[in-house]
């Protein structure tokens, strides 16, 4: 497949994120940047502040993608900003660390409020990793 891949569906009322990529790290880091993607114009932003270390936990798979993206909202809202630089440095079935760097964002494009469980589901073949991702907007 080569490099990580993200692409955005129609879902009722909410948007569906399907994201591909060669590992389980670069899924989630592709979800984070899909994100940012949704919050912010990626490529017209400034660049990006400092990186800041996250560490977040979850029972398995799926509720960790969750969590991991509901994080990033959080300190979004938290922090006003979006955070389209994202880099894994471990991950679990249940716990993973990353650094990510945010840029300022004042009036977001999509106001994500939450990442949901709803239709939730990662799948691997053949090393190669598909999430899909439903986000309340």
């Amino acid at each position: 497949m080569g490099r990580p891949q993200h692409v955005f569906e129609d879902h009722v009322g909410e948007v569906q994120i399907r994201v591909e990529a060669d590992s389980l790290a670069e899924l989630f880091a592709e979800a984070g940047r899909a994100l940012a993607e949704l919050q912010i114009d990626v490529a017209g932003n400034d660049a990006a502040r400092e990186f800041e270390t996250v560490t977040v936990r979850g029972p398995d798979r799926e509720a960790l993608l969750a969590e991991w993206l509901n994080e990033l909202i959080f300190r979004s809202e938290r922090q006003h900003c979006s955070f389209p630089e994202v880099e894994l440095k471990s991950i679990s079935d249940r716990e993973l660390q990353a650094k990510i760097a945010g840029v300022a964002v004042q009036h977001p494009r999509v106001a994500v409020k939450a990442a949901t469980l709803h239709d939730l589901r990662i799948e691997e073949q053949r090393g190669h990793f598909t999430a899909t991702v439903v986000l309340d907007v």
